[in-house]
C-alpha cells in the first residue's frame, strides 16, 4: 500500500504546542495547575479563563502522545533502530538536559521573585538546584520530553519487532479494526482512569505518576499501531459523531466541575472527573483526528514554518509567559487585559526568537564551511 503522508498529524501537533502559551497564560488565575506566578481568582471572573484552561488540561497531552506515537511509526520505518534512537536523543534527551540546566531556573526566578527572593539570577541557581527544585517547579513543562523518552527506550525493541516482521503489527491492526473490537483499548484506558488515578492525580515526576504513565505510554504504542494501518484509521474516523457528542458535553461538565471546585467544595466533583476523565480523553482524541483528517489533511507554507518554529515555542514559551507574569502581577490593570498582554507578547517574543534562529542558522553553517575548507 502507498503510504499518504498524515499531514493532519502535523498540523494538530504545532496547534496543540501553540496552545500551551494561552494555556499556562490563563493557569495564573485558576486554582488547579502548575505555573511560576500565581494570582488566583475565586469569583464568576475566572470562567474565561477555566474555558482555556479546563478543555485542555484533561485531553491534550494525551493527544500529543498519540501524535508522537504516529510520529515514531515513521520514524522508525525510514531511519532504523539505530538512527532511530540517535535522533530522539538528539532531539529529546539532550533538549531535555540543557533546558532542565538552563531554561528551567530562568523561569523559577521570576517565581522567586515573586515569593519575596532578592537575590540576583546567578544567586538563585543554586538555590534553584537544591532542596527547593520542586518546589520552583522543577524541569517545568519539560517532563513530557523526559517521559517521551523514556518511553522510546521502553518500546524500541517493540517496535524493531513490529516493524522487522510487519505481519505482526498487521495482526494486531486488523484485530482491532474487525466488529467492535476497536473499544478494547478504549475501555482499557477509562478503566485505568477510575482505577489509578485516585492514587496518582498527576505529579509529574515518572516515578510517582501511574496513572498518566499507563494512560501516556497506551496511547503512544497505540499511535504507533494507528500509523500502520488504514483500516484501523477507518475504522476510528466512523466513530467521529459520537466523539463530538461526548466531548462537547463532557468539556463543559469539567469547566462546571472546577469551577465548582474553586468556589463551592463539593465531596461528588473528584469521584466524578476521575469517572469521566478516560471517556472524555478517548473522545478528544478520535473527535480531533477525525477533524484533522477532514480540514487540515495538506501541505502548506505555513505549515512549513510552523514545523520548524513549533519546538522553539514549546521549549521557550514559559520565560515570557512567567516574566511578564510577574511583571504585571503588581499593576493596576484589569485581568483580562493582563492576559491578553500576556499572552500576545509571549507569541511575540517565540516569533522573534525563531526567526533569529531561522536567519543565524544559514550564516553559521555558511561560516563553519569556510572554516573547514579554508583548514582542507
Amino acid at each position: 500500500m502507498k503510504e499518504e503522508r498524515l499531514y493532519y498529524v502535523d498540523w494538530l501537533r504545532v496547534l496543540v504546542i501553540l496552545s500551551l502559551i494561552p494555556y499556562h497564560a490563563a493557569l495564573t488565575y485558576t486554582e488547579i495547575g502548575s505555573t511560576y506566578v500565581k494570582t488566583t481568582i475565586y469569583d464568576s471572573r475566572v470562567l474565561p479563563f477555566l474555558a482555556i484552561k479546563s478543555p485542555l488540561a484533561s485531553f491534550f497531552m494525551v493527544l500529543l502522545f498519540f501524535l508522537s506515537g504516529v510520529a515514531a511509526y515513521y520514524s522508525f520505518r525510514r531511519r532504523g533502530r539505530t538512527d532511530y534512537l540517535k535522533e530522539r536523543i538528539t532531539k529529546i534527551g539532550i533538549p531535555f538536559l540543557l533546558g532542565t540546566a538552563f531554561l528551567c531556573p530562568v523561569q523559577a526566578y521570576f517565581k522567586a521573585r515573586y515569593e519575596g527572593y532578592s537575590g540576583t539570577i546567578i544567586q538563585f541557581i543554586p538555590e534553584f538546584f537544591s532542596s527547593q527544585f520542586v518546589h520552583y517547579l522543577a524541569y517545568a513543562h519539560l517532563w513530557f520530553l523526559l517521559y517521551l523518552f523514556i518511553y522510546t527506550l521502553i518500546s524500541v525493541r517493540l517496535f524493531a519487532k513490529w516493524i522487522g516482521d510487519e505481519t505482526k503489527l498487521q495482526k494486531i491492526s486488523s484485530y482491532l479494526s474487525s466488529n467492535n473490537k476497536i473499544f478494547i483499548p478504549i475501555l482499557g484506558l477509562v478503566v485505568a482512569e477510575i482505577l489509578l488515578r485516585p492514587f496518582f492525580l498527576g505529579q509529574q515526576n515518572f516515578v510517582l505518576d501511574w496513572a498518566n504513565n499507563i494512560v501516556y505510554f497506551s496511547v503512544f504504542i497505540f499511535g504507533f499501531i494507528f500509523a500502520s494501518d488504514a483500516s484501523l484509521q477507518q475504522r476510528i474516523f466512523r466513530l467521529s459523531g459520537t466523539s463530538q457528542l461526548i466531548f462537547f458535553i463532557l468539556m463543559f461538565l469539567n469547566i462546571a466541575i472546577e469551577y465548582l471546585h474553586m468556589t463551592a467544595a463539593s465531596k461528588y466533583l473528584l469521584p466524578i472527573w476521575i469517572l469521566t476523565k478516560g471517556i472524555y480523553e478517548c473522545s478528544a482524541v478520535i473527535f480531533f483526528i477525525t477533524l484533522g483528517k477532514k480540514f487540515l489533511n495538506r501541505a502548506s507554507p505555513i505549515l512549513s514554518y510552523l514545523n520548524q518554529t513549533s519546538f522553539t515555542c514549546y521549549i521557550v514559551h514559559f520565560i515570557p509567559i512567567s516574566f511578564l507574569s510577574y511583571y504585571l502581577a503588581s499593576k493596576d490593570i484589569h485581568i483580562y487585559v493582563k492576559y491578553l498582554i500576556v499572552v500576545v507578547l509571549s507569541y511575540a517574543f517565540i516569533w522573534l526568537i525563531s526567526e533569529g534562529n531561522r536567519r543565524l542558522k544559514p550564516v553559521l553553517a555558511s561560516s563553519f564551511g569556510k572554516q573547514k575548507s579554508m583548514k582542507l
